[in-house]
């Protein structure tokens, strides 16, 4: 067993004007320390397959929640000290059944989980009992308001007894996407058009050659955070934020001296050609991509990666895969304040690859790092 903790510490100090105006160079250029920790994971074999993908955090992020597919069971890491605490089973079938294909699930507080497969969704306690099971797509089918094409992309919980929920719906036929707002309890869907997200869908390219049919996705995202429900994609730095108690939208960007707003260039819905079909892929990976804005506590800030893909031009092409494997990323970090103002960004030398599972505590910012198949984090101390 490795030890639980060990520190790589750097020190990258940027040029900063010592003076109270915020000019454009004031806002370049960040002081960033980092320390990689390892989880203790006993005597188990912690599940790093999906690469911490299926995941979630308590509310207080002592806990990370990582859902292992091999063991159908949730494993409980402590954050704070950096061990497997313990895993909760749970069952595929039968009248406590998840469900075989868990696409998601989240915390609706200390007691019950929601889950998501492609069938339904269902609350749970930690015990493993199913507490309820019901399908929020035929809620917004039987009001005439969702078509048989429309697929949930994530569902969000946000209350705390679990009776009202957000949802991101894609259909891919349409390019459309819309945010639903879900009372379980008043029977109530509402529906948001979200032409933000729509962008993604003009870089996405489906590949039909007749012997296989493959698609390139954009990505979205919808996550709680700082108390806001945010909703965005890869594509642009545009953000939603939910007001949850109007349950309305608010449409937000910010002007980045570093990076471009949202990708640029125009591709085909569909190529039968495979050799176009790369060519797109890299091109659109090469473009800027956004991830989501993480909340830290301490600091009273958000935290939100973008990046370009490098390609070495002769890259070649994994065994078994289908593109090549990048050989980096330029990467940059925006300060946003609690409203989602730009603070303050810089270039983030000290990121070298495409950013995986991150979230931050403690005032750092937490990257999952794979470390000789064990779970670590490089952890980010960011000053300004």
């Amino acid at each position: 067993m490795k030890s639980s903790y060990y520190c790589l510490f750097f020190a990258f100090i940027f040029a900063c004007k010592g003076t109270n105006e915020k000019t454009d160079q004031d806002l370049l250029g960040f002081e960033i320390t980092t320390d990689t920790v390892i989880v203790d994971p006993g005597q188990e074999i912690l599940f790093l397959t999906w690469k911490l993908g299926l995941s979630t955090l308590s509310e207080d992020k002592k806990y990370l929640y990582n859902f292992n597919n091999q063991d159908f069971a949730i494993e409980q890491i402590n954050l704070n000290s950096l061990k497997l605490e313990k895993k909760y089973p749970f069952e595929k079938e039968g009248p406590n059944g998840v469900g075989e294909y868990l696409m998601d699930f989240s915390l609706i507080d200390n007691d019950q989980l929601f889950f998501r497969t492609f069938t339904g969704e269902g609350v749970f306690n930690w015990q493993g009992n199913k507490l309820e099971s019901f399908n929020l797509a035929n809620l917004g089918k039987e009001k005439g308001l969702l078509e048989e094409t429309d697929r949930a992309y994530k569902i969000l919980s946000y209350s705390p007894e679990g009776k009202k929920f957000v949802s991101l719906i894609t259909n891919y036929q349409s390019k459309t996407n819309t945010l639903a707002i879900i009372d379980r309890e008043k029977q109530t869907f509402v529906k948001h058009a979200i032409p933000a997200v729509d962008k993604a869908s003009d870089f996405e390219v489906f590949l039909n050659d007749g012997k296989s049919a493959f698609g390139l996705g954009s990505y979205r995202f919808l996550i709680n955070e700082g108390s806001n429900i945010i909703l965005g994609t890869n594509v642009s730095n545009e953000l939603y934020v939910v007001n949850q108690k109007s349950d309305s939208l608010q449409l937000l960007s910010y002007k980045s001296d570093l990076t471009p707003i949202q990708k640029t260039g125009s591709y085909p819905a569909e190529t039968s050609d495979m050799d176009e079909f790369k060519s797109y892929w890299q091109k659109i990976q090469e473009d800027i991509n956004f991830r989501e804005p993480y909340w830290d506590e301490k600091k009273q800030v958000y935290y939100r990666i973008s990046y370009h893909t490098k390609f070495d031009e002769n890259a070649k092409i994994p065994e078994g895969g289908m593109f090549p494997s990048p050989n980096g990323v330029e990467a940059y970090l925006t300060i946003l304040d609690k409203d989602l103002n730009l603070i303050k960004e810089g270039e983030f030398p000290q990121l070298n690859r495409v950013p995986e599972f991150h979230f931050a505590k403690d005032g750092k910012l937490w990257l999952f790092e794979n470390i000789e198949d064990e779970m670590g984090f490089v952890r980010f101390n960011i000053s300004w």
